[in-house]
């Protein structure tokens, strides 16, 4: 080897970062999940943007199509603390749904909670049959009125529960039905107003001991 040179090493940066574990946002416990996800400094965590299954959370099997988007909001030790700003649910969920001789309408929805936070709702209607214009008219105009009324009358946090653990649905179904008979009703999407939006949704590799991140396709729309 000539004098003056050296060998260059390979570093593993992986090795060089800390591993902080993600922790729901107050309404859902603030329990620890099962994610964790690296930083080089606390800093560079804060106000990351992190999507996973709610199943994380809940451990229920049947928020296996929800995903949550939470944004890192606070780092003490090696949590980080998180607050949501939105929800969706799987495409292929949704796509299932849809069959011949079924209507699917979809609605978009801004809306202001209670507590004045400003988020849009994003919801799809799944009738039992065909339906004529009128009848489609009529049910998307229906559950648009009730997304705003009750997202009004709620809490931000208490709304986005009665979503995500389908209380909102069920209560409109009597009436809804007299439009027209009713396959299905998701609240596909919550999306939150941000004053600022990093749109920066981590990709994590997977490691062989303990689940990461999931670069998961961001799906359609509970």
């Amino acid at each position: 080897m000539a004098t003056g040179e050296f060998k260059k090493k390979n570093i593993d940066t992986w090795k060089t970062k800390s591993w902080y574990t993600i922790i729901a946002p107050k309404f859902l416990g603030e329990v620890p999940t099962n994610t964790v996800v690296p930083a080089g400094e606390e800093e560079t965590l804060t106000n990351r943007v992190l999507k996973l299954p709610l199943k994380e959370i809940t451990r229920d099997i049947n928020h296996i199509y929800t995903s949550i988007k939470l944004r890192v909001t606070e780092v003490q030790g090696k949590k980080a603390f998180t607050k949501f700003i939105g929800h969706s649910i799987a495409k292929e969920y949704l796509s299932t749904l849809v069959r011949r001789g079924r209507d699917a309408l979809e609605i978009v929805v801004p809306t202001k909670s209670k507590d004045g936070v400003d988020f849009v709702a994003k919801a799809v209607i799944i009738t039992a049959n065909r339906c004529s214009e009128k009848q489609n008219h009529s049910l998307r105009k229906f559950l648009t009125e009730q997304i705003v009324k009750q997202s009004s009358e709620m809490e931000f946090a208490e709304f986005v529960r009665a979503v995500l653990f389908n209380k909102f649905v069920p209560p409109l179904m009597k009436d809804i039905n007299k439009i027209a008979p009713i396959r299905r009703i998701e609240i596909s999407k919550i999306e939150l107003t941000e004053v600022f939006d990093v749109e920066e949704t981590m990709d994590v590799p997977v490691a062989k001991e303990e689940k990461k991140v999931e670069a998961a396709e961001e799906p359609a729309t509970n």
